[in-house]
């Protein structure tokens, strides 16, 4: 049976601004992948986008509470016209292989600060 999965989440900049602040580099390249940020310029505004997006697609595949899915398995990049792709690997690909879960499909936003993310796939279980 096919169904529908959704993930959705909301992300501050200025908490993303914080954690570059305090720990920088390690901050930054625990949580986004180098695509990421390139496409971001390293704006906490539009990296907050990116880490609801994250927490999102974690949302949506489900892990277990033993499952581990870092947030850097799941990458937010944009494709030649400028739209958001989700890129699965390592543990978050075999999750959703795992689960019959399809493309990923993701839709941010952000405005004064805040930025929200909805994660939508079909899913084979």
């Amino acid at each position: 049976m096919t169904v529908i999965r959704t993930g959705t989440d909301l992300a501050a900049a200025e908490d993303v601004a914080a954690g570059i602040a305090a720990h920088g580099e390690r901050y930054l390249d625990r949580l986004f992948t180098a695509r990421e940020r390139d496409d971001t310029g390293d704006d906490p505004e539009r990296l907050a986008a990116r880490f609801a997006a994250k927490e999102a697609v974690v949302k949506l595949l489900r892990p277990a509470r033993s499952d581990g899915v870092p947030l850097r398995d799941v990458a937010v990049v944009l494709d030649e016209d400028g739209a958001p792709v989700v890129e699965l690997s390592g543990a978050a690909a075999a999750l959703a292989e795992r689960t019959g879960c399809g493309p990923v499909s993701v839709s941010l936003s952000h405005e004064r600060g805040l930025a929200v993310a909805v994660a939508v796939a079909l899913s084979e279980r």
